[in-house]
């Protein structure tokens, strides 16, 4: 009978702590921006992204963000454009891996990951041409510390995507 009560009580603290947590809060954030892409190709590139994206922060008991997790499904995937001013050639991709980030107990940064499609870039008839997807993990202070799957664009493995782009 005293561990029943016992295991009531601490049932009781617990909807109690939940009851008393900071919930979710999400928003949904259009990204339609547009800025120079100086680090892909030897020339610069306009770069777009348009569409939304939802952002959820998540919190811990007192109140302090712990977590963050933005996912471009919401309303559709997040298009990033690519376009050579020069010669007006575009490519575009569409973006749908989601972005986590972690927060120290103090709200500083502490990573994040991506996780899943980052850009999958197609020429029809002559296939991709700029492919990131998989896992990236960044460490505050530390950079990379993991990496799974092909990262062109991180790796700077961009010749056929900027030929592409002449």
């Amino acid at each position: 009978m005293l561990k029943m009560a016992f295991a009531v009580c601490l049932a009781a603290l617990a909807i109690a702590g939940t009851a008393a947590a900071t919930p979710p809060i999400s928003t949904v954030v259009s990204a339609d921006g547009t800025f120079t892409d100086t680090f892909d190709c030897s020339f610069p590139l306009q770069e777009t992204v348009s569409g939304s994206y939802r952002d959820t922060f998540y919190f811990d008991s007192a109140g302090n963000p712990v977590r963050e997790i933005l996912t471009s499904q919401f309303g559709g995937p997040l298009t990033v454009t690519w376009t050579n001013l020069a010669t007006g050639s575009t490519l575009s991709s569409h973006e749908a891996a989601p972005l986590i980030i972690y927060y120290n107990p103090d709200g500083s940064f502490a990573s994040l990951q991506n996780v899943g499609l980052i850009f999958n870039v197609t020429i029809p008839g002559h296939g991709t041409v700029l492919l990131d997807v998989g896992r990236v993990v960044i460490v505050r202070h530390q950079g990379i510390v993991f990496e799974a799957g092909p990262h062109q664009e991180e790796n700077g493995d961009t010749a056929a995507f900027c030929a592409a782009l002449t």
